[in-house]
């Protein structure tokens, strides 16, 4: 009898740690559930929605030895893309889903790695969240960017900086971007900037440039054949592309990375 009291008492001890194992399994599964193969090209994931002070708070702790864009990654997905606080463990995604983790890093590393400075060195600048607003007569169109705008509506008025290091991929004129730049960053995102009044200096592709230096100025050119201007306010529509698995050239929201780095302002005289 003492024996089968011992045996039952082992059992049960033994289903007990069984099932505690199994609900941590299984908690630890939810909470990856929300990381997919496409979860770079899924909606939430393109608002890039990170507060400020998170963004400051995951930068001092990447001064303390933390990866950056790991620390970005599991803060994004443990806040469901809405993130409250920032979280520091990715063991968790990169137990049960390590590839679409480390895919997932590499898309927000490319939109945030990189960014050193505002593009206008001015206090006074303007712009709303209006990504995937319509554009158009008919709305046809998506708005892709982020425009900014000037106290001073003229145009020329204020320079543009590139937010980031990176090479000339792109230059000369569009029909709805006017005079436009796009930069290549280190880390591989695509920052194009558009509707200037004019360049800096003559650029062609492959031009190397660091953050700060000025790519030319804020105009209100486009919509129209070469040299068209005045059609819209004058401001800079910034947009910011990525690659994904699956696509080429994916827009991704600017107003969040504006937000962040908006402290950032080189200093220019007027």
């Amino acid at each position: 009898m003492r024996s089968t009291g011992k045996n039952s008492l082992l059992a049960l001890v033994f289903l007990l740690l069984f099932t505690g194992s199994l609900l941590a399994v299984l908690k630890e599964r939810s909470e990856v559930s929300v990381l997919k193969e496409n979860t770079c090209e899924q909606a939430d994931f393109r608002r890039q929605h990170l507060e400020t002070e998170i963004y400051e708070q995951i930068r001092k702790e990447t001064q303390k030895g933390g990866d950056f864009c790991e620390i970005l990654t599991a803060t994004m997905l443990q806040g469901n893309f809405y993130p409250e606080k920032m979280y520091t463990d990715s063991s968790v995604y990169r137990k049960y889903k390590p590839k679409a983790f480390f895919s997932l890093m590499r898309c927000y590393g490319a939109i945030w790695k990189d960014v050193r400075c505002f593009p206008i060195p001015a206090g006074n600048i303007s712009y709303e969240d209006t990504f995937g607003e319509p554009r158009g007569a008919d709305g046809e169109r998506l708005h892709e960017g982020t425009d900014l705008f000037g106290r001073v509506d003229r145009s020329g008025y204020y320079p543009v900086l590139s937010m980031t290091d990176g090479v000339v991929e792109k230059v000369g004129w569009l029909a709805l971007g006017g005079y436009r730049i796009g930069i290549r960053a280190p880390a591989g995102a695509y920052f194009y900037y558009a509707h200037l009044s004019e360049y800096e200096k003559e650029f062609v592709a492959g031009d190397k440039v660091k953050a700060g230096d000025i790519l030319g100025y804020m105009g209100n050119t486009g919509y129209g054949e070469e040299g068209t201007a005045g059609k819209f306010p004058v401001h800079l529509h910034l947009g910011i592309y990525i690659q994904t698995p699956d696509k080429q050239e994916l827009s991704v929201d600017p107003f969040w990375v504006l937000k962040s780095s908006q402290k950032n302002i080189r200093k220019y005289t007027y």
